[in-house]
């Protein structure tokens, strides 16, 4: 199995990801050999792994139905095109993500508003959420970065006092449990990513999950060309676009679904153990999981430093450290409100977007003063990292403590 850790001198060599061994090529060859290359139609199947990864993928997540797309921006854009979100509707949005939580949002001609995050947890604070809400608010996206959960049960409520829909942003969440749940099934759909550096790859891919029979029809309807399902195929209902999975990426997808459960418990152990020695370094603090949670997804594992613990570092000269020493960082996502696209309102023509929290003057730091102190002193380990073995988790420790000692 590729990815297994090896040793250079001074440094600790992590797994590689995504981690593939022959049962990956297998997988495809046999896809390849089929001459069946595409999923079809559900009541005239062509090939067969997208149906059974859609059915062994909802099982995992302890969901009713499972909807295969072809990425995980789209995924949400489904989700809230299958809610009836659109022209002029406002989604509240974590500042704290990748674009795509709210460009999905734009996509649907609905209008972003930003959430502050809590400082412990890096995710939505959701004390925040009742002074954004508008009566233009239809939905929130809950965003389990770094695939902590949202407080999702305390959502749910002020959603229901609201008359809100929730999509559940679960890009970085594979696994995740809060309060005996797997996430993605506390709202009304939950969103995957299989993108290159998820946690479950197939270098692209997306999936929408739901316990509704109704919307799980519209989310299909959506992403299958207006289709519905068991009537001729030539028949298109409503407007849908195709955003099916390929048989490629089904195939693939089945075999790292096998081995995910192992590396998902690995992961848990060793980010336990990597948060008890790392929290005991003066200045820095580990992302906190939010009260309730059994298990978490960690696409990423980050953390922040006190810069006046550290001779006043900067985080690019803290993560250049970090590399020099053999442990791999990856890029903290900038605050939505940072963005050009949203700070000049470069998006949809003909959408009013004056109503937004953010663009122009109101993109300024001070309105989201969370966010933006986390990314200033973020850094963040890829996920592979916590697959790596004790030793190599007590190398980071050590060169952090090397750090702080300079």
């Amino acid at each position: 199995m590729r990815g297994a850790p090896a040793e250079k001198k001074g440094k600790a060599k992590f797994p590689d990801w995504p981690i593939w061994s022959r049962d990956d090529l297998d997988c495809v060859e046999g896809v390849i050999r089929s001459g069946n290359w595409w999923a079809g139609a559900p009541s005239a199947h062509a090939g067969k792994n997208v149906w059974a990864f859609q059915k062994e993928f909802a099982s995992f997540q302890e969901s009713k139905h499972c909807l295969a797309v072809c990425n995980g921006t789209v995924a949400i854009e489904v989700a809230l095109m299958g809610l009836g979100i659109g022209l002029g509707d406002e989604v509240i949005v974590s500042d704290y993500t990748f674009v795509a939580s709210a460009s999905a949002v734009i996509a649907t001609n609905a209008v972003p508003i930003f959430c502050d995050i809590d400082p412990e947890t890096f995710v939505m604070d959701v004390d925040k959420l009742e002074n954004l809400i508008s009566e233009r608010t239809r939905a929130i996206v809950a965003v389990h970065l770094g695939g902590n959960p949202v407080d999702m049960e305390r959502l749910c409520s002020i959603a229901a006092k609201h008359d809100l829909s929730i999509v559940e942003d679960c890009a970085h969440a594979h696994g995740s449990r809060f309060k005996g749940r797997r996430v993605g099934n506390w709202g009304d759909a939950g969103t995957f990513s299989f993108q290159a550096s998820k946690i479950m790859t197939a270098g692209e891919g997306g999936a929408i999950v739901c316990n509704d029979d109704e919307l799980a029809k519209r989310i299909y309807s959506l992403s299958d060309c207006g289709r519905h399902i068991g009537d001729y195929f030539y028949e298109h209902y409503e407007y849908g676009s195709n955003y099916r999975m390929s048989e490629l990426q089904a195939a693939v997808l089945r075999i790292q679904l096998k081995r995910f459960p192992e590396q998902h418990r690995i992961r848990n152990e060793n980010a336990r153990y990597l948060t008890r020695k790392l929290n005991n370094i003066r200045g820095i603090q580990v992302m906190k999981p939010t009260a309730g949670t059994e298990e978490l997804g960690y696409y990423v594992y980050p953390f922040v430093f006190d810069p006046d613990e550290f001779s006043g570092i900067t985080k690019e000269e803290f993560s250049r450290r970090l590399k020099s020493a053999g442990i791999p960082t990856v890029d903290c996502y900038p605050p939505l409100h940072r963005l050009i696209c949203f700070r000049e309102q470069s998006l949809r023509k003909g959408i009013d977007y004056s109503r937004a929290n953010w663009g122009r003057q109101a993109s300024g730091d001070s309105s989201f003063p969370v966010v933006v102190d986390v990314y200033t002193r973020s850094i963040q380990l890829p996920q592979e990292v916590l697959l790596g073995e004790t030793r190599h988790l007590d190398h980071i420790a050590s060169v952090i403590q090397e750090i702080q000692s300079e």
